[in-house]
């Protein structure tokens, strides 16, 4: 009897997760396009005290890896330990055009936690699709969260006093203050308030910084350049979150929870500035490295040995899995799980083995790790994307921004910017989403897509090569051979599993609006369009013009262009000076009271 004894002992000395109530609590801290080379312990130039305590008193991988190259499908993967087009979200995903969102059916984080006794909540952005847009979708009550608080997507109209969230179901109004500290503020109320105290908890923090649209404290943007620079902003709003992270430490530290938590920290894909992925190629949206290796930490004092830097390469895929077995309780039945448990490699307590290669997919082509070496292939199914019109609409952006262009990419390449963020110019901005439009992912796409198999191959070897500059699938043909005929294996059992979302079906509003009267307004529009341009414009400056003289105007007469503008695009989409047209509306609101035709027109794009 008294050897059992004494390993009971152990067991409850060593192994927190062996008694019920020492199971350890659990934080996972989500951060949107932050690059490997961003956070001070991965060699980037932020300030980062809070993450770079964390790395050194856990583990800091240096081959870490999100679930996707993008937002929705990586975060898709995160929760279920599966490739994100086996649980039904093949792309970055928008209720407007898709039907596609985390299937229900799915097995979550959460759900497993829950399962096993935890509390769960969530805080932060989302993205797997709600029910907004007239769509059923489900919420993250549906996949496991007893609490949640959050946006749809980003925070609106900025990370600084955001106007969108949601607790719950129901939408909290305006909040003061910037997107990563809201997102902290409420998870220390659910943990004072909500929260049973005997419970093991999992909090799931999914910041959106350093997404855009970026804001951050002028204190800090100034510590990195000038208040408008935009790599600036950048750097400060991951400096803020570092700082809002450390709020949440500090509480749990005050709790005694800290030494009993684990804490993991990952972006949902590299950065969208190249210089952030450091060495790496690519960026957010490729599949190279640069696109999906992201800092990985894992910290837990009281079953992590910690001042560790690992190599092995390792990513979000694996978290379901390894915090089963951290943890100590069972992987969801009858799942098919790309991730394997990384609990031995981080406990030390055995050989980590992966049953499966570590493999990204965009919405068809696939690239998979082997060892040292990446192997990419191309799909078969022929691409729907018509580049030549995105092309010539890049053009349109350009000329329209003219002498503003270089301030509105704010060190981006054009095609890098027209995905992220808005400009300023609203035309610029009509033309980006179009352009945006072409590449959205389209379900009517995915038959071809299941009927596809992989074609052409790359390889790199990262040992030499980790910025994959030298293609060597002719120098080892043997290998590159058999390694597709393994990711054609995988690519079929992915396609398998992936549903069909069935034919499009456009989001149709609740209630028919009345058909506008586009005779009285072509005809007042023709009018405005008859005028001259004031004094003192000149297309060169354009922006600069409009910025002061919005600046001067009522928030209804804004509004009212804006109205105007769209009626204007729609029944005039071939304008000759589309700046001018834009600056003769203005001139006209200005100077006027609206108008018995526009006050009758209750077209979607008027109201």
């Amino acid at each position: 009897m008294k050897p059992i004894l004494t390993l009971l002992f152990f067991l409850l000395l060593v192994c927190p997760g062996f008694a019920k109530d020492k199971r350890p609590n659990v934080v996972t801290l989500f951060v949107d396009d932050l690059g490997y080379r961003d956070i001070g312990c991965y060699g980037g130039p932020v300030k980062t005290p809070v993450l770079d305590k964390l790395a050194a008193g856990g583990v800091r991988f240096t081959d870490f890896h999100s679930g996707a190259p993008t937002c929705s499908p990586s975060r898709a993967t995160f929760l279920t330990g599966r490739n994100h087009h086996r649980t039904g979200v093949y792309s970055v995903l928008d209720e407007r055009f898709h039907r596609m969102h985390l299937l229900e059916s799915e097995t979550t984080i959460a759900e497993v936690l829950k399962e096993n006794g935890y509390a769960t909540a969530h805080f932060g952005k989302w993205h797997l699709g709600m029910p907004v847009q007239n769509r059923e979708n489900p919420t993250p009550a549906d996949q496991g969260f007893d609490y949640w608080f959050g946006v749809v997507n980003g925070p609106g109209p900025s990370q600084k006093n955001p106007t969108n969230f949601i607790r719950n179901g129901k939408r909290v109004g305006p909040m003061k203050g910037y997107s990563c500290q809201i997102v902290v503020d409420e998870a220390l109320t659910w943990i004072d308030q909500k929260r049973d105290g005997d419970e093991p908890f999992f909090l799931n923090l999914w910041f959106n910084e350093p997404h855009d649209p970026i804001a951050a404290p002028d204190e800090i943007v100034s510590q990195y350049g000038g208040l408008n620079e935009r790599e600036a902003i950048y750097s400060g709003t991951i400096d803020n979150t570092d700082r809002a992270i450390g709020r949440l430490v500090a509480k749990l530290e005050k709790l005694g929870e800290l030494d009993n938590t684990i804490i993991i920290y990952a972006s949902d894909n590299g950065s969208y500035l190249q210089e952030r992925n450091g060495e790496l190629r690519g960026k957010k949206g490729s599949l190279f490295e640069g696109g999906h290796r992201v800092p990985g930490i894992f910290h837990w004092k009281g079953g992590i040995p910690g001042g560790r830097v690992e190599n092995e390469p390792a990513g979000v895929v694996d978290l379901l899995p390894t915090l089963c077995g951290l943890i100590g309780i069972d992987k969801p039945k009858g799942v098919h799980l790309d991730g394997s448990d990384l609990a031995p490699l981080l406990t030390k307590s055995g050989e980590f083995t992966r049953h499966q290669p570590l493999f990204w997919m965009s919405e068809a082509n696939m690239v998979m790790r082997v060892g040292d070496h990446t192997l990419f292939a191309s799909s078969t199914a022929k691409s729907p994307i018509d580049f030549k019109t995105a092309d010539r609409l890049m053009e349109q952006v350009k000329e329209v921004l003219g002498d503003d262009l270089e301030k509105e990419l704010g060190g981006m390449d054009l095609r890098s910017r027209m995905f992220n963020g808005k400009f300023a110019n609203p035309e610029a901005n009509r033309l980006r989403d179009q352009h945006r439009r072409l590449f959205y992912f389209q379900e009517s796409w995915i038959p071809e897509l299941k009927k596809s198999g992989l074609g052409p191959v790359q390889l790199y070897d990262l040992s030499k090569d980790l910025g994959q500059k030298n293609n060597i699938v002719n120098q080892r043909p043997e290998l590159a051979a058999r390694l597709k005929e393994q990711a054609e294996a995988i690519y079929q059992s992915v396609m398998a599993d992936a549903p069909d979302w069935g034919p499009y079906q456009p989001v149709v509003a609740e209630t028919t609006p009345a058909a506008p009267k586009d005779a009285e307004l072509d005809k007042l529009l023709r009018q405005i369009e008859a005028t001259d341009l004031p004094g003192g414009y000149h297309g060169s400056s354009h922006q600069v013009f409009v910025d002061k003289r919005m600046a001067g105007l009522a928030p209804q007469q804004r509004e009212r262009i804006g109205r105007l503008w769209k009626e204007k695009r729609r029944l005039h989409p071939n304008m000759k000076n589309v700046g001018g047209s834009f600056v003769k509306i203005m001139e006209y609101v200005a100077a006027g009271e609206e108008t018995d035709e526009e006050k009758g027109s209750g077209s979607p794009g008027v109201n």
